[in-house]
């Protein structure tokens, strides 16, 4: 079961209390994800999800509202075989006057044209409610990424109008979604870790929610370990290539004048270097007697390099 199933399975199982928070989620999974089609020669209200919960979680709300259950058929997804599609037709519920009073007060109307629906503003009293009907967007038309792989969730609208009243909803939670249009669907998204979780929050997906911080902790783990790794790899390959150069600086030095006849600080560091190529400098420094700071230890290579060079050119007298 993908992340997405998993955390659509926990949200309709969620228990409403409240009748507002119901009629609430009610709202939130129509405005996003009902949809007006002509079947038969007659105008039919469909909503149609993968999600064996949602279609569960739906025919329970009409129930409730309505008295009338909807038509629900499964047909198995002709891209993705193993899926059952549940298509699910309101005609029956919302043609009674409750169930059309219900749809005007969540503003859904039936449009002039056959093959679509208007919308009208939808006022939220209070934040329980604000969470439901969020809760009921995500159900209908929400997805989210593995977390493991990468963060990345969002929500498509046919209407752009719902979308902004969205984002509008979102951000008075202190959320920061963006939005962009993708294939006449308007797409409303958030790529950080922390928005995702706090979303999650927000809509009552708490097992989901720490499904989510445990991956995100041990990513970062994985992530600084990671760090420290390429941090000590590149300090080794470093202390490697100067280690490198400075044998070399003194195998020439031996062979134009001699080890033997360096200045006896100088002599005493080539040796250890020649000995040790694979030591740092501090390393180095702590061999010598008395032992010696990195600084002190790079000053004499330094100096080796110089004497060298000096040699090279016959500015030795």
């Amino acid at each position: 079961m993908s992340f997405s199933s998993t955390i659509k399975d926990e949200l309709a199982r969620l228990q409403n209390d409240k009748q507002c928070c119901r009629w609430a989620e009610f709202a939130g999974l129509l405005r996003t994800g009902l949809t007006l089609r002509k079947l038969h020669n007659k105008k039919s209200l469909l909503f149609i999800t993968e999600h064996a919960s949602v279609s569960r979680l739906l025919y329970a709300h009409t129930k409730e509202i309505t008295y009338r259950a909807p038509e629900i058929s499964g047909e198995k997804n002709a891209r993705l075989k193993k899926h059952v599609v549940y298509r699910l037709n309101f005609r029956k519920g919302f043609e009674t006057d409750k169930g059309k009073q219900f749809l005007d007060s969540i503003g859904i109307h039936v449009g002039l044209a056959e093959d679509r629906l208007e919308y009208s503003n939808l006022v939220l009293s209070s934040q329980c409610c604000i969470r439901a009907y969020l809760r009921g967007v995500f159900l209908a038309s929400g997805s989210i990424i593995n977390p493991d792989k990468s963060y990345h969730l969002e929500m498509a609208f046919m209407d752009k109008g719902i979308a902004e009243e969205t984002i509008l909803l979102m951000e008075s939670f202190q959320l920061k979604p963006k939005r962009i249009t993708r294939k006449g669907y308007e797409v409303v998204y958030m790529k950080e870790g922390q928005d995702i979780v706090d979303f999650l929050n927000v809509i009552g997906a708490h097992n989901a929610l720490m499904e989510m911080e445990n991956i995100r902790i041990l990513k970062e783990m994985r992530n600084q370990v990671n760090r420290i790794v390429n941090c000590e790899t590149a300090n080794l390959e470093k202390i490697v290539n100067a280690s490198v150069k400075q044998v070399e600086t003194i195998k020439q030095l031996d062979e134009v004048m001699g080890i033997e006849n360096l200045p006896v600080g100088l002599k005493e560091i080539a040796r250890l270097r020649l000995e040790n190529p694979e030591a740092s400098m501090s390393e180095l420094g702590k061999m010598l007697r008395p032992v010696l700071g990195k600084s002190g230890v790079n000053h004499r290579l330094r100096k080796l390099e110089k004497l060298l060079k000096e040699r090279m050119n016959g500015e030795i007298q």
